[in-house]
């Protein structure tokens, strides 16, 4: 669009409006392009929100976390769907298994069985309390619930979108809950928090979580419907899949093995 040709302040404004969606567009791209800032391995801990589903993603994403230093990711948020009636029970069954296998360390970090509990590099090992990281969960409304019609769904997924929008400007400016990672395997819950984390960074330039995706074992030869979303339009960081086939068809997509 070309600025109106009488002067005044329509051309002021409409260079102003250009000039705020040129810089929008610019920031769009370098968060989306750009690298995730590398962590340092025995950095502090990261404060993780983890997006629970249902059924076999709920499944996986546990599968997922016993290979996750408790220590190292900390503290956990777990986010459930507010009509979910199974999470709750699994989270607190995972984080009692965690507490059970912090609760007896020495001043180096081990075990009764001489194995390493703790990470001493990253971890303060001096007290309970800090060698058993809070966890919290919070429950988020689904963008649309099985066998609801298209049409209702819009409703829905804004609403779940601007819930979303909520608890990241709340952490952001209000508490100190501002994700490090967000940790997502697929539910469509997660989209609306990955599309409010990533514009958290387009805001704030990058100073927001790093969004890590792990698609199903499932997913032999193509990425789910919410794979594709976050791979192609690049709000997630990384992208782990479970068979190598899929890396030849997602180059930016990584084998990580299969994790159950």
């Amino acid at each position: 669009a070309m600025p109106p040709e009488d002067g005044g302040p329509f051309v002021l404004a409409w260079l102003v409006f250009a000039l705020a969606l040129a810089n929008l567009v610019l920031r769009v791209l370098f968060v989306a392009l750009a690298p995730p800032k590398p962590r340092p391995i025995h950095g502090p801990p990261l404060k993780t929100l983890i997006v629970l589903g249902s059924g076999g993603h709920t499944a996986e994403m546990f599968a997922l976390l016993r290979w996750l230093p408790p220590t190292r990711y900390a503290p956990r948020t777990y986010v459930i769907a507010d009509t979910d009636t199974t999470s709750m029970a699994k989270v607190t069954a995972h984080e009692a298994e965690i507490a059970q296998r912090y609760a007896r360390t020495d001043e180096y970090g081990r075990g009764d069985d001489g194995q390493i509990r703790v990470d001493t590099m990253t971890s303060d090992v001096s007290s309970l309390e800090t060698r058993l990281p809070t966890h919290f969960v919070k429950t988020h409304p689904r963008s649309r619930e099985v066998g609801q019609s298209y049409a209702s769904s819009i409703f829905t997924t804004l609403n779940a979108i601007a819930h979303a929008v909520l608890f990241f400007v709340t952490a952001t400016f209000f508490t100190s809950e501002k994700p490090d990672v967000v940790l997502v395997n697929g539910p469509g819950t997660c989209l609306p928090i990955c599309a409010a984390a990533f514009a958290s960074r387009v805001l704030f330039f990058r100073k927001g979580p790093v969004i890590v995706y792990v698609e199903s074992v499932c997913r032999v030869t193509s990425l789910s419907l919410t794979g594709k979303i976050l791979y192609h339009s690049r709000m997630a960081d990384v992208v782990f899949v479970q068979w190598p086939e899929l890396v030849a068809k997602y180059h930016r997509a990584m084998y990580a093995g299969r994790v159950v």
